[in-house]
């Protein structure tokens, strides 16, 4: 999987390609950039198929502008957003055509080389999903659609929200595969979520809501 880096700090853009996306099996650093602008000069129409860009790149394009215009521009099919900010709604600000295909960690996860691959493997398979430690904090409106969920559903459905797989949702609530699956489709019909909405398959489009329903419980900087 070939990943292009933007990351305007030098020092921390050197870390994430040498010590960090670089030991992920089956990925490959293809380039990196410090600025959004060099980034669009420097990418072909079927050279990336992740980028992984720092949202705040100084002056200029942000790392999310980048990332939509990528993926307007090129076959790119995911986006990895690292950010200081527990901020994950950015990604229901998204233009509808490229919302799928996103991840959002924090700078300070990254060193989780499982996480961060797991980001850029689902940001490339057209998935969302956020930080552990964010969905750790946030905090569900109980006056949104989430409300109507149970609480298994609930813990379901923010699971969902960090990638996991179906095995390890049950691995980690002691459950079967199956009661996730039947779990995940309650989910499904209890959103009133369609086969396709937005362009999306449903499992992304209940994550979506999970988002835009959800508030860091702290929004402050993190470091």
């Amino acid at each position: 999987m070939r990943v292009l880096v933007v990351e305007d700090e030098p020092l921390y853009r050197e870390l994430l390609v040498h010590a960090l996306v670089n030991r992920i099996p089956g990925v490959v650093v293809v380039g990196d950039c410090a600025t959004a602008e060099e980034a669009l000069a420097a990418v072909g129409p079927d050279d990336v198929d992740v980028l992984l860009t720092d949202i705040d790149l100084g002056s200029g394009m942000t790392g999310t502008q980048l990332g939509i215009e990528i993926r307007r521009r090129t076959t790119t099919r995911g986006v990895v957003l690292l950010s200081n900010l527990a901020l994950p709604g950015v990604l229901t600000t998204l233009p509808p055509e490229v919302q799928g295909g996103w991840s959002y960690l924090l700078k300070t996860s990254v060193s989780d080389i499982d996480q961060l691959g797991r980001a850029i493997e689902a940001a490339s398979a057209g998935e969302v999903i956020i930080d552990d430690a964010l969905v750790d904090d946030l905090v569900v409106s109980m006056t949104s659609p989430l409300g109507e969920l149970t609480p298994r559903q609930l813990d379901v459905l923010s699971r969902m929200a960090r990638g996991w797989s179906n095995r390890r949702i049950a691995d980690d609530l002691q459950i079967t595969v199956r009661t996730v699956e039947s779990v995940a489709s309650d989910i499904i019909t209890a959103l009133h979520i369609g086969n396709a909405d937005d362009g999306l398959n449903p499992r992304v489009a209940a994550v979506m809501v999970y988002v835009q329903n959800t508030s860091p419980r702290n929004s402050r900087r993190l470091s």
